[in-house]
């Protein structure tokens, strides 16, 4: 009889285990569903950025020529002249900058491509999920630095085009137009004044290429000084 009871003891634990690893398996299921799922989510996403980040591309290439053809019609003073040349290699700077991040944007398209395919076909779904999360997130940041760099591009394009209509001499604006705060307008404190941080000087920021000498995007203080006298 104890022979008996011990088989029925053994045979219910083999049954308890049993059950148990059954309940394990079909727990797991929801899991690789749910990541094949992550997976197939962060590729489309991947491959939007990509596509978004091609397109950033190609409108800095645009930019970039025109405003290469801009500076080639020629400039209506030496100034002008110089501060075309030093736009137009901005615009082409960034153009480069911007074909780099699409390329880069591209390459993890195609590894989130690839780690859906893993999660759908192989046997470790959920980490194929993480390569496809980690891939997705490399693209969207190279596609938010093409269209940085697609910006700049434009930026410089335009200024190319007012480059070219700079006058030698600068046109003064009145008298108290030239009292600068660089200060205060300087909001970063880096030491310069940015194009946009000009705009809060109405004489300045109409002068902006103008004070600019070195054709830098930036004027500092001496050109401020210079400016003024």
């Amino acid at each position: 009889m104890r022979q008996h009871a011990i088989q029925r003891q053994t045979l219910l634990a083999l049954a308890l285990t049993a059950t148990f690893a059954l309940g394990a398996a079909n727990a797991q299921v929801p899991g690789k569903v749910q990541s094949k799922h992550d997976a197939v989510e962060k590729a489309d996403v991947a491959a939007g950025s990509a596509m978004q980040a091609r397109d950033s591309a190609a409108s800095a290439e645009l930019a970039a020529e025109a405003a290469v053809q801009t500076r080639e019609q020629g400039a209506t003073s030496a100034r002008g002249a110089i501060a075309a040349q030093a736009t137009t290699q901005q615009a082409e700077r960034a153009a480069a900058d911007a074909r780099s991040a699409a390329q880069q944007a591209i390459r993890a398209a195609d590894e989130a491509r690839s780690a859906q395919a893993a999660a759908v076909s192989g046997s470790n779904p959920a980490g194929a999920a993480v390569q496809a999360r980690a891939a997705m997130n490399q693209a969207r940041t190279a596609n938010a630095v093409a269209a940085d760099a697609g910006s700049v591009a434009r930026a410089a394009a335009a200024a190319t085009a007012e480059a070219n209509r700079l006058p030698d001499r600068v046109v003064a604006p009145p008298s108290d137009g030239r009292s600068v705060d660089f200060a205060a307008l300087d909001l970063d404190g880096d030491g310069a004044i940015s194009r946009e941080e000009s705009r809060a000087h109405g004489a300045l920021s109409a002068n902006f290429l103008a004070v600019d000498v070195n054709a830098d995007g930036r004027i500092s203080v001496d050109e401020v000084n210079a400016w003024r006298r």
